[in-house]
């Protein structure tokens, strides 16, 4: 009766993904903060000051070694830019959609200054975009990979005076940032009047852009930068580069003082593919790491599959029964992500499953050891394994075949049952457990033989005669099923797959 024993430990599954879902409560004190990022202040000789930026690092990024793409956002002391950015990153990149990222916020000193490409009126310390952007080349962007684990691969985000940077820099260094995502960069006027023909200039010249640009207005902003969005807009598309892709989205207000930069919008687009399509077969692990190599040449960086994803692939393989399948996936997330509790977690209960009680209790341990709180399912398991490796008798015999066929199992089973001490004990389900790892594996006679041991042991019983049934059914020998089945029913009249084998076999 495997049926309901494979639906039991699927939904054990399924409970485990959600919970895992929740993340890692550690122990809090009263009064403690809620952390989102780290403050970092270093000097800037090109700019002559010290400049505050807001690091948020990816939640897992202290548990692997992996690498990051950067978001350089600008504005980051307007609080729910650095906020928002913060929250969806963690959302889509938990879910898959899009990689995680190192959010690097750069804080404001003089925004004239060193946002707008030309000075504006009443401003004389304005106009110093290129002196910022040098900064960033030389500076800040070196700083950053050198402190954290960085991929090549940059996105800028640009609000307010920043989206007239964002654009700016997109035009004169186009290699410096993969992708941006900004508000309307045409929104001051006089910087307007010089940014539209240098982009025109610019766009009209370059043939081939590996880039991503995505800009958000508002249909409530004025009508000459309106104007410029849409000219601009039309402008791409009559002069769009090889491999440019962008969006130019002229959107209802949205009603905020501080309209939000389109994070989840531009980021979902950027990363289009990310996470795998609904229809993705996955046969072997290969199938994974190849559609994520194709995925790597179209971002230009090394792209690694997402904790999740590799999850819930690993658990499709295990309901079609690809076991080993299924345990390369989950071996190849560990080497990805070595503190995955979901992979540790079903490796353990995969190798149990399969009898390789050792390595069930080595994946169960390293479980415990990163995370010993609201474990109770855990620590049974554990438990569980270790008794049958200390004391059970089935846990031996099944060594005995496994080593040197059925009839050293056998002998093993006298030499158990004989024993005066009684040392070990004998557990129906265990037994019964084996004998269908034995059918699995296409041992029809030893599973027989195991079945037969179980009868013996425990004759009372409804279920052993069920198993036993329907392993001389896989045999071939439906006589014996018959009588098997017939002993099941009589012993439980309520076992409906006895009595549905029955009117099947009766007919043949």
């Amino acid at each position: 009766m495997k049926n309901k024993i494979l639906k039991v430990f699927f939904a054990l599954m399924l409970l485990f993904v959600l919970i895992m879902n929740q993340g890692l409560i550690q122990a809090q004190e009263d009064g403690d903060d809620i952390v989102i990022g780290k403050y970092r202040v270093f000097h800037s000789d090109i700019m002559d000051e010290d400049r505050l930026l807001f690091v948020h690092l990816p939640r897992d990024y202290e548990d692997t070694r992996l690498s990051y793409p950067v978001l350089y956002l600008l504005y980051a002391d307007i609080y729910n830019y650095y906020l928002d950015a913060a929250s969806i990153t963690e959302k889509l990149g938990v879910t898959g959609e899009i990689p995680p990222v190192i959010i690097i916020g750069v804080a404001n000193t003089n925004r004239y200054r060193d946002l707008l490409p030309v000075k504006i009126r009443g401003r004389n310390d304005s106009g110093g975009a290129d002196n910022f952007l040098k900064f960033i080349q030389e500076e800040l962007i070196p700083y950053v990979d050198d402190n954290y684990r960085t991929k090549n691969f940059r996105i800028l985000a640009g609000p307010q005076a920043a989206a007239v940077f964002s654009l700016y820099a997109l035009i004169t260094n186009p290699t410096l940032f993969n992708a941006v995502l900004s508000e309307n960069p045409f929104m001051n006027p006089e910087n307007a009047k010089f940014l539209f023909p240098e982009a025109e200039s610019f766009f009209k010249k370059t043939r081939s852009l590996k880039n991503f640009l995505y800009i958000k207005c508002e249909k409530n902003e004025r009508a000459q930068d309106l104007e410029y969005v849409e000219n601009f807009a039309g402008l791409l598309e009559s002069n769009t580069p090889k491999d440019f892709r962008f969006e130019v989205e002229i959107r209802e207000p949205t009603g905020y003082f501080i309209t939000p930069l389109p994070f989840k919008k531009g980021l979902r687009m950027l990363f289009a593919g990310h996470k795998l399509p609904e229809n993705f077969q996955t046969d072997t692990v290969k199938d994974i790491i190849d559609y994520y190599e194709k995925l790597s040449e179209e971002y230009g960086f090394e792209v690694d599959p997402p904790s999740h994803m590799l999850t819930f692939e690993g658990d499709k393989l295990s309901q079609k029964r690809k076991t080993q399948e299924a345990i390369d996936v989950f071996e190849y997330q560990l080497s990805l992500y070595p503190q995955s509790l979901n992979a540790l977690w079903r490796l353990g209960e995969t190798y149990r499953g399969m009898g390789e009680f050792e390595r069930a209790r080595e994946y169960y341990r390293k479980f415990l050891d990163i995370r010993d709180t609201d474990v109770a399912m855990i620590q049974f398991r554990l438990d569980q394994v270790g008794r049958i490796i200390s004391e059970s008798a089935a846990y031996r015999i099944e060594k005995a075949i496994d080593k040197n066929g059925i009839k050293a199992g056998l002998q093993k089973y006298r030499e158990i049952i004989s024993d005066p001490e009684k040392k070990l004990y004998f557990e129906e389900n265990e037994f019964n457990a084996m004998g269908y790892r034995m059918m699995g594996k296409g041992k029809i006679k030893e599973a027989i033989a195991v079945f037969k041991l179980n009868v013996e042991l425990h004759p009372d019983s409804f279920n052993v005669y069920d198993s036993l049934g329907e392993a001389y059914v896989n045999s071939g020998d439906i006589k014996n099923a018959i009588i098997n089945y017939k002993k099941s029913l009589e012993l439980n009249p309520e076992n409906a797959n006895a009595r549905e084998m029955l009117k099947k076999l009766e007919k043949k």
